[in-house]
This record gives structure tokens, sequence and C-alpha cells, in this order.
């Protein structure tokens, strides 16, 4: 696959699973938009909210402000990004768990939904032209926490897996269906 199909693929796919995770956002009944998915765990509200923050710390690096903070050391790292982060962007799987770093968790709202999915859709549209706008500029990618500097293709695939990972929190959940 030549670099403009390869990358109009990986827009697509991006854009896909933004709209799929706001479809999913909006089939949450008014009632329990707010409340917890599980004891524990966040609730769609701060689910949306996490993934908005993400794109917003992205958008920060890609404007030359600091993005995430590598916690990461070199030599696990290394490992990871040879032996996790291709599986994790070939089947589209992030395992459950896995804890996101503080700079993108959510606070405890109230997060009003159509403002905040707004948000994310402009957020989200924003991140993906500025990294297919000039891929090959130096410095072009995203740090992530765990596995560094990711290429721009590679980081909008896993933000499309990311994407995927919460959308998956939203309908594989116990949330009665909507009609509140």
């Amino acid at each position: 696959m030549d670099r403009d199909r390869e990358r109009s693929a990986l827009q697509r796919d991006h854009r896909d699973s933004v709209a799929e995770f706001i479809t999913a956002a909006e089939s949450v009944p008014a009632s329990a938009w707010e409340s917890p998915l599980a004891p524990g765990k966040w609730s769609p509200a701060q689910v949306a909210e996490h993934l908005r923050l993400s794109y917003e710390v992205i958008n920060k690096e890609l404007s030359g402000q600091p993005g995430l903070r590598v916690r990461t050391s070199w030599w696990l790292r290394l490992i990871l990004r040879l032996r996790v982060l291709p599986s994790i962007l070939r089947e589209g799987r992030i395992r459950e768990g896995a804890q996101a770093p503080r700079e993108i968790r959510p606070g405890p709202g109230p997060f009003p939904r159509d403002p905040l999915l707004a948000r994310l859709r402009a957020v989200s549209a924003d991140a993906e032209a500025r990294l297919t706008g000039r891929p090959e500029q130096a410095g072009a990618g995203i740090t992530h926490h765990v596995f560094g500097r990711l290429s721009p293709a590679r980081a909008l695939r896993f933000l499309a897996v990311h994407n995927g990972h919460h959308t998956r929190q939203l309908t594989s959940s116990d949330i009665p269906p909507g009609g509140d």
C-alpha cells in the first residue's frame, strides 16, 4: 500500500473510532451518564472526558508545548515497543486495567454530555489534521507515557485502538438502554 492510501486508511479508521465512541456515548441514558460503569470504575462521562483530555494533551504537544511525560526506563520502553506495542496496533486491543497517566485522568465531574462530545469531536479532528498534515516533518508524532515517541502513523493507529477500547467499555457494560 502506498503512503497516501495508508494515510487515508489510518484517517478513516481514526475518524470511525471517534464516531463509534460518540455514538456509544450518546446512547447512554442521561440517568447513567455520571454513574460508574462498575464499582471503582469511571462513569461514561469520565471516559469521554478522559478521551477529550487525551486529545487536548496531544494537540498541545503538536503545537510545541509539553505533552505526556515518559514514565518508563529506556530499557523497559525498548522491550515494550518491541513486544507489546506491535500486538496492540495489530490486534486493536489494550489490556483491561491499563492505567492512564495523571494528565489525562478525569476529575469527578459533572461533565455535561453535549458540550463534552462536541469538544471531543473538535479536538480529535484537530489532532488528526495535525498528525496527517506533515507526517514527514522532523519531530512529528506524539509522546506516549509508556511507549515513548510514536510516529504520526503509529499515533493515529494507537488513538483508534484507544477509542475502541473505551467504546467497548460503554457498549459491554450493564448500562440500560436509552429512553429517558
